[in-house]
């Protein structure tokens, strides 16, 4: 079974919230019980070539993403995690990436003014790489705001995608602190959806919200560990019923092992 992780932190080389570290180690588990994995993650200026042991992936070359009305290239660098056989696929672009900062300033804590952009380019670039790779995943595991727009993508913009068929997708929250809305549509204009798309129904009171989308556009959602009630009224809203997956990593490791294999039955 295919799974495709995409996800703005991992531990060791990229780490916001607690997610990273979860997802240091719940990848690399489900591999050595016979999943086959790949993870996407932008590659960070903070993120040391050379310290990582990074390098590129030739095959993937030349690979563009729009950009709204402009077209961005990047290149495809891979790492392998310490102590683990898994490797971590990089999405470079100095354009988007080559700063000091994840999606905050260092030194001040602001937004780059940049993220609709940013945050464009990477969900949009995770899904052109795969097809890229011409590796079909059976299920695409997003996780949190960062994320939010792959469920979107896949279901409008790359619904004829033969690749993506039969991906189901999963969407996965697990901090209880949403950082992923905007008071702009020019996000979603960025990501050049079909024209019978309507963007105003992509809002909610007029502005744009990552997390909302993702739970909305995806198969199936997961809380994590340190979710209580902070999205149960949203989840109300949207008629969504979570499936909590809870625990140590290693109970965590075996439940979505168990819930992965009883998706691709259904």
């Amino acid at each position: 079974m295919k799974i495709l992780y995409a996800a703005a932190e991992i531990s060791p080389f990229a780490r916001m919230t607690y997610t990273a570290d979860l997802l240091r180690f719940l990848p690399a588990s489900l591999q050595d019980k016979g999943f086959e994995i790949r993870i996407l993650l932008p590659k960070y200026g903070t993120i040391n070539d050379r310290r990582n042991r990074l390098h590129e992936v030739i095959r993937l070359s030349g690979i563009e993403v729009e950009v709204g009305e402009n077209k961005e290239s990047m290149k495809i660098k891979v790492a392998s995690i310490p102590n683990a056989k898994l490797q971590v696929y990089f999405l470079d672009n100095d354009t988007y990436f080559k700063r000091k900062g994840l999606f905050k300033k260092p030194d001040s804590e602001d937004y780059y003014e940049d993220n609709d952009e940013r945050l464009a380019f990477y969900n949009k670039g995770v899904l052109e790489t795969v097809i890229k790779l011409g590796w079909e995943p059976d299920i695409i595991h997003c996780h949190d705001w960062p994320a939010g727009l792959i469920p979107l993508l896949v279901k409008t913009k790359y619904k004829d995608e033969k690749i993506f068929k039969d991906t189901q997708i999963v969407y996965n929250l697990h901090h209880p602190i949403n950082e992923g809305g905007s008071d702009s549509t020019r996000i979603l204009e960025l990501l050049g959806l079909p024209d019978d798309i309507d963007v105003n129904n992509l809002t909610h009171e007029g502005k744009v919200d990552l997390l909302r989308l993702g739970l909305s556009y995806s198969d199936h959602v997961v809380t994590g560990n340190y979710l209580k009630d902070e999205f149960d009224d949203l989840f109300k809203e949207l008629m969504i019923k979570p499936e909590q997956i809870q625990g140590s990593p290693e109970d965590v490791s075996s439940k979505f092992a168990e819930y992965y294999r009883n998706l691709i039955k259904e």
